[in-house]
């Protein structure tokens, strides 16, 4: 079987549906691909904003993966290779290794458990969301770690927080997208939660 090459870049993600939706590169009518988390390709026919996947790409096309510089990332197909890795699972590489690096850092579990016992501590009755997330004030942000992946940038960042009420203090390590996109959002979008160091 004769193999078909299509150079592409990322173009935009899809974290909620697990896709990565890529872009044809040199070509002067643009094609678009959708790659699931499984790693099946699929064609794409983007009406009014969707990005709806169509028809599912042969098994002798192979997808070469660019950034913006025009170097290659990856390589895959259909019919063969399905090895990159999307977003989160490099993020969780990532995160290993800083976990690996900060033996303090505790799971989600682990702060909200400590969060509530202080909910309780004040006698407050407001809902747990409202108590974990509403009422915190940003000390200062460190980036501990920068990278790229896919053709697109990410940081390690913690944020020092001190909760309004309780008076809690603690750090909360995550992983963001840093590119142009987010940026002009005005804040970091989290990418993969790593964990939060506090005192017990």
């Amino acid at each position: 079987m004769a193999i078909r090459t299509i150079k592409v870049k990322l173009h935009h993600t899809q974290p909620g549906n697990c896709i990565m939706t890529f872009v044809t590169v040199g070509d002067e009518k643009k094609r678009y691909f959708n790659r699931f988390d499984s790693g099946e390709w699929y064609t794409v026919y983007p009406s009014g904003g969707y990005w709806e996947s169509d028809t599912r790409v042969s098994d002798d096309v192979v997808f070469e993966v660019f950034d913006d510089a025009g170097t290659i990332l990856f390589s895959g197909s259909n019919g063969g290779s399905k090895s990159f890795n999307n977003i989160e699972e490099r993020a969780k590489e990532v995160a290993q290794k800083h976990l690996e690096a900060n033996q303090g850092i505790k799971d989600y579990d682990a702060w909200k458990a400590w969060m509530l016992v202080a909910k309780e501590d004040c006698g407050n009755k407001d809902y747990d969301d409202n108590w974990l997330y509403c009422n915190e004030t940003l000390i200062y942000t460190e980036i501990h770690e920068r990278y790229s992946h896919l053709g697109l940038q990410f940081e390690v960042v913690v944020d020092a927080q001190e909760h309004k009420i309780s008076g809690r203090r603690y750090t909360r390590h995550y992983i963001a997208q840093v590119d142009k996109d987010t940026r002009e959002l005005g804040f970091r979008p989290c990418v993969h939660l790593i964990g939060f160091e506090f005192d017990r």
